[in-house]
């Protein structure tokens, strides 16, 4: 397993993914991991856990981001898409061409995203180019997508430019213009992005997905789908009917220095959250997730509790009478969403916020994707007992169906086996 963050504690969706990548590895071999030890703010690195088939763990020194100037050009005239390049990968290049080298008992490489596959085959192909092999049949190779970066980044550009509340014009200006330089990078990196994952889907044995959605997107003829689930909750309630507090209480789970989340809670708290408290004035929004500071304008909002990192989610999660999800960029499927299913908790999304997920509106979920109809969809679930019971009845048994993480770990070990046996 090569990955671009070391896993442990898996405090954001990434994180779990690849947790529950590593212990599926686990159930089909022997495992080893190596990773750059990048970690947020409140998530300080923890020992693995005592997962089956884990053995050799190396967690490496994350590089310097490459300066502009050293990228900038090479990027005008044709290379790969920027972040491609503006990550220093040099290390961990070099520890996994180095295992690959020192002998013939990797079966597997699992990459884990693009931007550690790309580094790898790019050294590659240069020693190819200076005579060098590692002079025996290659393992087979496997790359974890999980999002299709360039979707992702059409979806981006959709997204006007987000003014805090009270910004002069001098900082709309400001604001208009970083927009403007980025989404104009955008333009210009998605069709490179979609040549890349072409070419390494060209290259590997397979690539991963998150949905039959992206499978169709990727336009990739080796594309196969290993979705995103949760852990069945030891205990939840499952009685919604009755509100928890006097407040009626909606919550946000996500990282907040990720920009699809940090668009999701603005547009929230700017658009949808007024029109709910004409409703429902009592209403209650709780935001957990961490760098809680790029966001921080929101917490002088009325109705809104700003929490950041929290020691446990769960209290969070029984607490809810709903989970939001007002996700409008971004590509793959939201973790945030199987958990709301696998808590029991009645949900109100986006459809990009669902995209890829098996629910249907008015059975699973309510799903509105303008503010107007986001809020009408809060301010009826947070009146009415008898809908918030039944859309989570009907999400908890559609999660036991699709989306537990034990089934999908099975599922994949399987495959690994017959990648291995086929090749």
């Amino acid at each position: 397993m090569v990955a671009e963050l070391y896993p442990w504690p898996p405090v954001d969706g990434y994180r779990q993914r690849l947790s529950h990548m590593i212990a599926a590895l686990g159930q089909a071999g022997h495992v080893e991991l190596i990773s750059v030890d990048r970690h947020s703010t409140g998530s300080e690195r923890v020992a693995p856990p005592a997962v089956g088939g884990l053995g050799m763990v190396s967690a490496l020194t994350p590089g310097p981001e490459t300066p502009m100037r050293d990228w900038l050009w090479p990027w005008v005239r044709g290379g790969p898409p920027r972040r491609l390049m503006a990550m220093d990968t040099s290390e961990l290049t070099e520890a996994v061409l180095r295992r690959l080298e020192s002998g013939p008992d990797i079966d597997l490489v699992w990459y884990s995203h693009l931007d550690t596959w790309w580094p790898v085959h790019s050294a590659m192909k240069n020693s190819r180019t200076a005579g060098h092999s590692l002079g025996r049949p290659a393992p087979v190779e496997v790359v974890d997508f999980d999002n299709l970066e360039n979707i992702s980044l059409k979806l981006r550009r959709r997204t006007p430019p987000r003014f805090a509340p009270g910004s002069g014009p001098i900082d709309r200006l400001r604001v208009l213009s970083r927009w403007g330089v980025s989404r104009g990078f955008d333009l210009i990196d998605e069709p490179r992005w979609d040549a890349v994952q072409r070419d390494c889907a060209a290259q590997v044995a397979a690539v991963v997905v998150c949905s039959e959605l992206d499978v169709e997107r990727s336009g990739c003829t080796n594309a196969v789908v290993v979705g995103n689930g949760a852990q069945a909750p030891e205990r939840t309630r499952t009685d919604r009917r009755a509100l928890q507090t006097a407040a009626p209480t909606m919550l946000f789970v996500g990282a907040l220095d990720y920009e699809p989340n940090s668009d999701a809670v603005e547009w929230f708290v700017r658009e949808v959250m007024p029109q709910i408290l004409a409703k429902v004035p009592a209403a209650r929004l709780r935001i957990v997730g961490r760098n809680p500071e790029r966001v921080s304008w929101v917490s002088s909002q009325p109705g809104v509790d700003l929490l950041g990192l929290v020691d446990e989610l769960a209290p969070e999660l029984d607490s809810a009478d709903v989970s939001i999800v007002p996700i409008r960029v971004g590509a793959g499927t939201r973790l945030k969403v199987v958990e709301a299913l696998a808590h029991c908790i009645p949900l109100v999304t986006t459809s990009i916020g669902c995209e890829g997920i098996a629910v249907q509106h008015n059975i699973d979920a309510l799903v509105a994707d303008n503010a107007a109809e986001f809020a009408t969809a809060c301010i009826s679930l947070l009146s009415e007992g008898d809908l918030r019971q039944s859309l989570s009845q009907a999400g908890a048994e559609l999660f036991r169906r699709q989306y537990e993480w034990s089934r999908i770990e099975a599922d994949l070990a399987a495959q690994v086996t017959s990648w291995v046996e086929e090749a």
